[in-house]
């Protein structure tokens, strides 16, 4: 385990940078600065903005980001570290165990549900020895020698993807260069784009629910579903959300 914060602090001073000097590269305020230098995390806005900041700061003092962000990582899932969640969100890690106990109980419940529903839609279709019962064709009055008909089958048609399922997102770098991270579902759901946008470049990302964390919003158009969307202003780092066609900007 290292300092991540000395660590920072070092690279900044071996290369002659002030702290203005490095808000006005990094476009991270100050006080977010001195915060990752100090390793105070609480006054950083949230998880996800930490593991932003880090990366960039990181890649900006010519260290290795992927393992500030572990070593972040780390520390945030050791037992008695109060983990910090963006947004006021609460995980499965952060819950009381005995909430963690009730939601397993009532799982397996409704497992035990679904598993006595099978065997009694089973048992109601099977005979004791568990084969179909079979009915005499006389018993209903059918002469067993004539063919039986067989039911016509109407033809099913083909099921349609309701529109609106998947968000398709279009990032294009117009203005400058942009850090970007994008992920699937929620804040820490699987990275669909971690790096660096260069100015002219673009990306598309398709899903449900987008998460994008922009280090340079200004820098960046937004395309959803075809229609372009009002430019971010300001140059701090932001999250914004892409949820049914619609664009949500986290506070």
């Amino acid at each position: 385990m290292f300092e991540i914060g000395n660590t920072l602090r070092e690279a900044r001073v071996r290369r002659g940078l002030t702290l203005q000097q490095a808000e006005e590269d990094t476009k991270i305020r100050v006080k977010y600065v001195q915060a990752l230098e100090n390793e105070d995390w609480d006054v950083l806005p949230g998880a996800t903005y930490v593991k932003g900041f880090l990366r960039i700061y990181a890649v900006y003092l010519g260290l290795d980001p992927g393992t500030m962000i572990d070593e972040y990582r780390s520390r945030a899932l050791m037992p008695g570290v109060e983990r910090s969640e963006p947004f006021g969100g609460a995980s499965m890690l952060g819950k009381p165990r005995s909430r963690r106990g009730r939601n397993t109980i009532v799982f397996i419940a409704v497992i035990c549900l679904m598993v006595l529903g099978i065997i009694f839609v089973l048992g109601i279709y099977s005979g004791d020895d568990g084969t179909p019962p079979t009915t005499q064709p006389g018993a209903l009055g059918i002469d067993s020698t004539s063919p039986t008909p067989r039911p016509t089958q109407s033809a099913k048609p083909p099921e349609r993807v309701k529109p609106g399922l998947h968000n398709v997102v279009n990032v294009a770098a117009n203005d400058g260069d942009c850090w970007m991270e994008v992920r699937r579902d929620d804040a820490e759901g699987a990275v669909l784009f971690s790096g660096t946008l260069s100015d002219g470049e673009r990306e598309s990302f398709k899903g449900k629910v987008l998460w994008l964390t922009l280090g340079n919003p200004s820098a960046v158009r937004l395309t959803i579903e075809g229609k372009k969307k009002p430019r971010l202003e300001g140059a701090s780092p932001v999250v914004v959300v892409v949820k049914k066609g619609k664009l949500q900007k986290q506070d």
